[in-house]
């Protein structure tokens, strides 16, 4: 039988900041990987002359995750 634990947003932080340095990074990235669709398509929506493309913001957002993460 799965358990359900309610915690609010700083209950959540609060768990987060015992997290090492790793799980942290992986925490990052499996919360950009759930949110980066929508905030590109919000993007591309809100600026309709700009002429980019998904493989070049991905391209972009890899570069700085790597210059992040060192």
């Amino acid at each position: 039988m799965p358990a359900t634990i309610k915690m609010d947003v700083d209950q959540v932080k609060s768990l987060i900041s015992q997290f090492s340095n790793k799980e942290k990074e992986d925490l990052a990235r499996y919360l950009d990987g759930l949110t980066l669709k929508k905030r590109f398509k919000k993007l591309l929506s809100s600026k309709k002359d700009i002429s980019i493309s998904y493989e070049e913001i991905t391209k972009e957002v890899e570069k700085v995750r790597t210059a992040r993460y060192k």
